[in-house]
């Protein structure tokens, strides 16, 4: 009996604690003391009892748990071992209960203790002949003597040398590291062994998981063929390349006998298909063109060989236009594809509303356009192109005049045109390291029907370059120029032809196309000439939350090949960019340096997008 009434009453004792655990349910306040190197903010991100937030302010913290607790000083010991603070004291947290809000508030004491160093990085083990020289090597590692001891650019590093050696074929290589600690100086000394293996060439390529799309388009796409040295770039250059197609979800390489030393290394590539048809429907807005909308309709495997069908309509207050492209991702060989375009395109202000100004107010602009381009990668980053252009163009609500007459008529135009483009950048929406070299030339003359000789050149340069932590600094360079021939002069280029400049895209701060040569109403006429330029430097604030402060100059002149240095305008100013997985949202306000009269102080321009 007595073991029984013992045994109740440590049960009651139990549900009392329960009941009890139950009442006090909420974190309320979560306090640090001690943490000088790190916010509050940032360390409250590393536990998993969360405080009442403060918005929204319906929202309650997380039920407190003592365990949970425990656990929470453990969580931010390592966030501090992470980032380099071996010796930091995480103390035992004091807990002040409110029993009548059933409310908690948690108080936690950091002993941080001075930052680890690294002391020296050394590479010692077979390191493969085929590497770049030692000093070139640890001059790039991201752990570097005199820094901190952190956890990601230890990892990076140890990546980063694995890369190497399987870049120059080494597909079995693996890099271990040492570490020796010494707590009372503070300092670390790291090796990191590399263990390369033997040379490895490329197996049995095997593709799993379609099932729509013909085995055959796939392996058009391949960068890498059996008894080919290993090369993890190549592979990435493979997976890009399938999933350039459009048709997948996901694109996988796997090695599927990484234990057997002596052999090949065979590949499987599994991929997950998308759904052959989808629709969109998006919308924005711009400060430029007012509210934007898009609907498309998309057919993927057209044909089952990986072609593509999209017809979409597109419109905002400045522009209309629907359009139809048919995309070949393989065309008469490897690396080479087709697409062809129709589009309708109407240039004209449907509503003065919403501070949109008309960018053409001499005239509207109707066209029918098709383009037939053919793309072939002649090396890795090296794309040439090749194609034909041909448009009507309708001119109508022409403010006519003599400075208008030739330059507005009616054309047919028949332009064909090649591009070579040389791109390292790592990022088609967000580059942050690289660069960009593109060169065009188009051309046009009445012996094929064209009603206009010219020959159009463009040449751009961009450049991505991380400075200082996760600062960067990018620099565009743009010239254009055109050349009219036989009896054509320089008033009859087409409007639709010229160069124009200004705008969110181009020279902020100045009004779209409003930077050049402007008529009797301060309307723009365009020019045979461009120069812009532009730096900006990009910095993270907090997040996804990014800044800018950016320096943009240019001009258009009205006669070819002239770039007159002295005649350039500037403008500069600040942005803020939030990146999304579409492109960053971009918000610039640039102020033009010495305006005149005729222009805006600044303007405040919102799109989707960097700038370049």
């Amino acid at each position: 009996m007595l073991l029984i009434l013992a045994g109740c009453a440590a049960r009651q004792s139990e549900v009392q604690d329960e009941d009890q655990a139950l009442v006090l349910r909420e974190v309320r306040k979560v306090r640090f003391q001690g943490n000088n190197q790190f916010s509050a903010g940032a360390l409250r991100k590393a536990m998993a009892s969360k405080q009442r937030p403060f918005f929204p302010p319906w929202k309650r913290g997380e039920t407190y748990n003592r365990s949970t607790l425990e656990a929470d000083r453990k969580r931010l010991q390592k966030y501090y071992f992470d980032r380099g603070f071996l010796n930091t004291q995480v103390s035992d947290p004091k807990v002040e209960e409110n029993e009548e809000k059933n409310t908690v508030e948690i108080t936690i004491t950091i002993e941080e203790g001075p930052p680890t160093l690294v002391k020296t990085v050394r590479i010692v083990g077979h390191v493969p002949p085929e590497l770049p020289p030692e000093d070139q090597i640890m001059s790039g590692l991201a752990l570097q003597a005199g820094g901190r001891i952190t956890k990601a650019n230890f990892d990076r590093s140890q990546a980063q040398l694995t890369v190497m050696m399987q870049d120059v074929g080494y597909a079995r290589a693996r890099v271990v590291p040492r570490t020796e600690v010494d707590f009372d100086a503070h300092e670390a000394a790291i090796a990191f062994e590399l263990q390369s293996g033997e040379l490895t060439p490329f197996g049995d390529i095997t593709i799993t998981g379609q099932d729509l799309i013909k085995e055959r388009a796939i392996r058009r796409q391949l960068r890498i063929e059996p008894g080919d040295i290993y090369s993890a770039d190549q592979l990435t250059r493979t997976s890009d390349a399938i999933y350039g197609i459009g048709m997948f979800r996901s694109v996988t390489p796997l090695g599927t006998n990484l234990e057997a030393e002596d052999e090949p290394l065979d590949i499987d590539i599994k991929v997950q298909e998308r759904k052959p048809r989808t629709i969109e429907l998006q919308a924005g807005f711009s400060t430029v063109e007012g509210p934007r909308f898009r609907a498309a309709w998309t057919h993927r495997n057209f044909f089952r060989g990986g072609e593509q069908l999209t017809l979409e309509g597109r419109g905002s207050f400045i522009s209309q236009e629907a359009r139809a492209t048919l995309s070949f991702p393989y065309f008469l060989a490897q690396r080479t594809s087709f697409t062809q375009t129709l589009s309708a395109l109407n240039d004209h202000l449907l509503a003065e509303a919403l501070g949109v100004i008309d960018p053409q107010p001499d005239f509207d602009l109707f066209s029918i356009t098709s383009i037939s381009r053919i793309d072939r990668e002649l090396v890795d980053n090296l794309t040439a192109s090749v194609g034909l252009d041909l448009s009507y163009n309708d001119f109508y609500n022409v403010n006519a005049d003599a400075e208008t007459e030739a330059s507005t008529e009616d054309n047919l135009l028949v332009i064909q045109f090649g591009e070579l483009t040389y791109n390292t950048s790592n990022d088609f929406l967000n580059p942050t390291r690289g660069f960009l070299l593109r060169g065009r030339l188009d051309h046009s003359t009445t012996g094929l029907l064209s009603d206009v000789n010219f020959a159009k050149f463009e040449l751009e340069g961009r450049h991505y370059l991380p400075i200082w932590w996760k600062m960067i600094f990018a620099t565009r360079l743009v010239l254009g120029t055109i050349q009219p021939y036989s009896t054509t002069n320089s008033d009859e280029i087409p409007r639709n032809v010229r160069f124009f400049a200004g705008g969110p895209g181009s020279v902020r701060g100045f009004r779209l196309n409003r930077l050049g040569p402007l008529d009797s109403d301060d309307d723009p006429v365009g020019g045979n000439s461009l120069i812009e330029g532009s730096t900006e430097l990009r910095f993270p604030i907090a997040g996804q939350l990014w800044g800018a402060l950016f320096v943009d100059f240019g001009n258009v002149y009205t006669k070819p090949f002239t770039y007159r240095l002295n005649d350039l305008r500037y403008a500069a100013g600040p942005g803020i960019r939030y990146i999304t997985p579409i492109g960053p949202i971009r918000l610039d306000i640039g102020f033009v340096i010495d305006p005149r009269s005729n222009e805006d102080t600044a303007r405040l321009e919102f799109s989707i997008g960097q700038a370049f």
